[in-house]
């Protein structure tokens, strides 16, 4: 995005901070790495660890998110906070990948991290990160609120993905007394690997 942007950069590598002008104005551009905010794990809900077969099928409400147990996530995050919150910055653009997952990335950060709920917030909508892309998606930015649907859409995923691989790998494993992982993800990994191995034995 930065290198898209006409004229005079500077580069704080430290900070992972780049400072240029856009529409004739000062502009800073900073970036955070995947998810700096997930959801709680089961215990958390309960302030102590628990035995994993007890209190199932769990159901939190409201669901809790915390910053990642990772010191760079964390010093990422205060980042953030410290520049969105900044009283010079009068519009935050976010730039998070053109899909559910990059809204609900910089949507968590603002949630959590933004303190003005009057600053202008905008959305950069990339496709593709060519230049020209970048320029004109810059210039055709929309409110955010114009993706409140994508955004409750990835929220909603999340959720889903919480309640199916918390209670169904607490419950197995303890039925099991082995680790066994489930998931939206790994469950339709497992079965091909499994319909894989089967056709190989009666080749």
């Amino acid at each position: 995005i930065a290198a898209a942007i006409p004229g005079k950069k500077e580069y704080d590598t430290h900070k992972g901070i780049i400072t240029t002008s856009f529409e004739g104005e000062p502009a800073t551009i900073v970036w955070c790495y995947g998810h700096l905010l997930t959801l709680q794990d089961m215990d958390s809900y309960f302030g102590k660890k628990i035995k994993w077969n007890e209190n199932l099928p769990f159901y939190p409400n409201p669901f809790k998110f915390q910053l990642k147990k990772d010191k760079g996530a964390k010093d990422q995050f205060n980042l953030i906070r410290t520049l969105i919150n900044d009283n010079k910055i009068d519009e935050i653009i976010c730039a998070g990948d053109a899909d559910r997952e990059g809204e609900v990335i910089v949507r968590l950060i603002l949630h959590f991290g933004l303190k003005d709920r009057s600053k202008r917030i905008t959305r950069l909508w990339l496709p593709d990160q060519t230049d020209k892309t970048i320029v004109t998606q810059l210039n055709q930015r929309k409110v955010d609120s114009e993706y409140n649907n994508l955004y409750n859409e990835g929220v909603a995923r999340m959720y889903v993905d919480w309640l199916l691989g918390i209670n169904l790998t607490r419950d197995v494993s303890s039925k099991a007394n082995s680790l066994l992982n489930i998931g939206r993800v790994i469950c339709p990994i497992v079965i091909e690997i499994y319909n894989r191995q089967v056709a190989i034995e009666h080749f």
